[in-house]
């Protein structure tokens, strides 16, 4: 008799478990998604071939230094740009094709030490700000949209809007069309 009460307590705790664990609607748990970024996939000019390459950038607001130093040495053909929620709806990303470097050169009287500067280019990310329903977990959270990219041309000969809605870090929003390093 004993034994059959351990037993009969044992099946009701695990049937309390199984119906706890299977009874949560998908919606009822708020799985942290990634922050939005804008994202930009590289490619050679007037082509479909993806171009591989190391870009370092840094962000600023207003000439206000947001991030000083990023790169995309995880995936070379795809670069990932943090965005953020402020009121200037505004910011200016420098990119740098490749990093800089320098080389010496010494001789018997002198030392020459010169500085190899990498391409740069700028791209300006003009956008508004709105919420959007996630889940009922969730709740509500920010996007992007609307937005407009522009650049100096430096090293980047063109630019392809695919996107203009910010709202995830897989949706590509920007093709740059650019020639490879010549360093």
């Amino acid at each position: 008799m004993n034994c059959n009460y351990i037993k009969n307590i044992t099946l009701l705790g695990l049937a309390l478990g199984v119906f706890t664990l299977t009874s949560c609607e998908p919606d009822d748990i708020c799985l942290a998604e990634e922050a939005p970024y804008v994202t930009l996939k590289m490619y050679y000019p007037n082509s479909d071939t993806e171009l591989e390459d190391t870009i370092f950038y840094s962000a600023y607001i207003n000439d206000t230094i947001l991030i000083e130093s990023g790169s995309n040495e995880r995936d070379l053909t795809v670069l990932n740009l943090p965005i953020l929620s402020t009121e200037n709806r505004t910011i200016k990303y420098v990119l740098e094709q490749g990093s800089t470097y320098k080389t010496t050169f010494i001789n018997e009287n002198d030392t020459i030490v010169t500085t190899h500067q990498a391409p740069q280019d700028i791209i300006y990310v003009n956008y508004q700000i709105d919420n959007k329903y996630n889940s009922k977990a969730c709740g509500f959270g920010i996007y992007y949209k609307d937005a407009n990219f522009t650049t100096t041309n430096n090293w980047i000969q063109n630019l392809e809007i695919v996107n203009t809605t910010i709202d995830d870090a897989t949706s590509t929003n920007l093709n740059i069309f650019a020639e490879p390093r010549r360093y």
